[in-house]
């Protein structure tokens, strides 16, 4: 939240910028066009989001597209009015500081227009290309969530050499120190890769219960608060995962019944 609100400020900060750049060439003093800019930016931002967060997903994207050109022409409307009233109020208040610097023929209704929906279409641009990188971030999230659902075995190197688990087979996963055990129906194996690094290759079968141990839910014989039983061994939960691992063991337990 705070990171997309920080983003939201620089993005503003930026048409600040180019608003008092844009304005700049047509007057002389930098530092009025800037002044100007700060009095129109409430009303850009404001078209802005009204445009973006109200208009375009309740009308446009629900296939509503006469009363979309309706509320936009309202809107396009009261933007270019309350603009004319920024401008006017400004150049009544900039004008008194300086009268040589100000061009006021430079600055005309139409200027004012197309500067605020050049920004406008250019936010809801930027907004559109973000939402498809997220789907598109979401659609290869999903795929390899489904394809480690599928797998039945996990690689796992050990005295250089690769050995496959099969998953049915394995009971936890416990970290100790310098290296990890994969403890199975048939056998034990010791490697030296991290425990996060196995946890996160595994299906949604495997839960983390403590820092030190990733549990197979189907296995577990019985579980209270603090502890799961897997084959005979009480394998301790710790705070940090109480939350979801007793949720998903709940659910394991339900579901089974």
């Amino acid at each position: 939240m705070k990171k997309r609100i920080a983003r939201h400020i620089a993005y503003w900060a930026l048409i600040l910028v180019f608003l008092s750049i844009f304005f700049g060439f047509v007057w002389e003093s930098n530092l009025l066009a800037f002044y100007f800019s700060c009095m129109l930016l409430p009303i850009v931002i404001g078209t802005t989001y009204f445009f973006n967060f109200y208009l375009v997903p309740k009308f446009l994207f629900k296939g509503k597209y006469r009363r979309f050109a309706i509320y936009f022409f309202y809107m396009l409307v009261v933007s270019l009015y309350l603009e004319m009233l920024v401008a006017l109020l400004s150049f009544s208040i900039i004008a008194e500081a300086s009268t040589q610097v100000i061009r006021l023929e430079g600055i005309s209704i139409f200027i004012l227009g197309i500067t605020l929906y050049l920004i406008v279409f250019l936010s809801s641009f930027i907004r559109l290309m973000l939402q498809l990188k997220q789907n598109q971030q979401r659609v290869e999230s999903l795929k390899t969530e489904i394809e480690r659902n599928e797998q039945n075995s996990i690689l796992v190197k050990m005295n250089r050499k690769n050995h496959q688990v099969p998953l049915a087979e394995l009971l936890y996963i416990e970290s100790l120190s310098d290296y990890v055990k994969l403890v199975t129906t048939r056998r034990e194996l010791i490697t030296r890769e991290r425990i996060t690094k196995l946890a996160s290759s595994l299906p949604d079968n495997f839960i983390r219960v403590h820092r030190s141990f990733v549990v197979n839910k189907e296995k577990v014989k019985s579980f209270n608060t603090t502890e799961v039983v897997v084959n005979a061994t009480s394998i301790p939960i710790s705070r940090t995962y109480k939350k979801d691992a007793l949720e998903q063991l709940e659910a394991q337990q339900i579901q089974s019944e």
